[in-house]
């Protein structure tokens, strides 16, 4: 088979929220910013690159690959590629923000279809967690009909989108209902909006049922997320598991999870626990509601 001489050059882009394109490093490539609110983080990164191919007799093509100073971008280049040649790029993509992202879409962009088959991982609707680390794949086949001596190029872009709420801890939504009590403080979240939350729980909770006026909701509620220093196992319990409720309902929640479980498993688990009187796993599901709580750490 007479071979022929390709070039390929891969451009794998991670977009996070609102975008700047401007040309930087001395790589080269397209520099990726990314413009994140004070409640998130936005670091997400390539860690990683391997190249391979099925080349086992011929030493003729080549497979390079590089990512570029920011880690947003993997430029990848093939030299001397022939048909039935493919070439693989593995790599490494690592949350080191603060904040949960989400994959939304993959898009493979190939203006030469019939040169070239490109097939990559599908991350899409996949959550990383801050610390997490993701691997894929993508696989470039020269096909039969691809031009001598030509060069092509195509681009692959990994949407991602960063999850900017994040879970507050107990003390904020004790603030939120001794404001809305006119109490102490201002309140940043409306009364209207707390007592939703609230009969939201209502309807879905097996333990807590908030009724009469607003306000007698929401000191029934304080009462639950305010036990004494000498309440039992029980009581610190729920409370905890009223705020995580509460972040849950908020919709605070998503895309967190602790010690391996999301906010739902460990509602329904505690729930679980003092339906059926459980008492010794009392304290373990008051860590785990207190813990996914502070997740963000206000």
């Amino acid at each position: 088979m007479k071979n022929k001489l390709l070039v390929a050059l891969i451009l794998a882009m991670i977009t996070l929220g609102a975008i700047g394109y401007s040309f930087a490093c001395q790589n080269g490539g397209v520099h990726i910013g990314c413009y994140p609110t004070p409640s998130c983080s936005y670091d997400v990164r390539f860690t990683t690159v391997i190249t391979g191919d099925n080349e086992i007799e011929k030493d003729v093509a080549k497979v390079y690959a590089q990512i570029n100073c920011d880690g947003d971008t993997i430029n990848a280049w093939l030299t001397n590629g022939y048909p039935c040649y493919r070439a693989y790029v593995n790599y490494t993509i690592k949350n080191k923000g603060m904040c949960p992202v989400h994959f939304d879409n993959v898009t493979i962009i190939n203006p030469n279809p019939e040169a070239l088959e490109i097939t990559t991982t599908n991350h899409t609707c996949t959550w990383v967690q801050p610390g997490q680390t993701v691997n894929g794949l993508t696989t470039v086949h020269i096909l039969q009909t691809a031009r001598e001596s030509w060069q092509y190029t195509f681009q692959i872009k990994i949407g991602m989108i960063c999850q900017i709420e994040y879970p507050r801890t107990i003390g904020f939504w004790k603030n939120q209902f001794n404001a809305n009590l006119d109490k102490n403080g201002k309140p940043q979240i409306d009364a209207q909006t707390l007592e939703r939350y609230l009969n939201q729980i209502t309807s879905q909770s097996k333990i807590f049922n908030f009724t009469g006026t607003q306000k007698e909701k929401f000191q029934q509620a304080l009462n639950i997320l305010e036990p004494s220093n000498h309440s039992s196992m029980e009581a610190k319990l729920k409370a905890q598991l009223l705020a995580l409720w509460l972040n849950y309902v908020a919709g605070w929640t998503g895309g967190y999870t602790y010690n391996g479980k999301t906010a739902q498993q460990i509602i329904q688990s505690s729930e679980n626990a003092l339906l059926n009187h459980q008492t010794s796993k009392y304290e373990y599901w008051k860590n785990m509601c207190d813990g996914f709580n502070n997740l963000g750490g206000g």
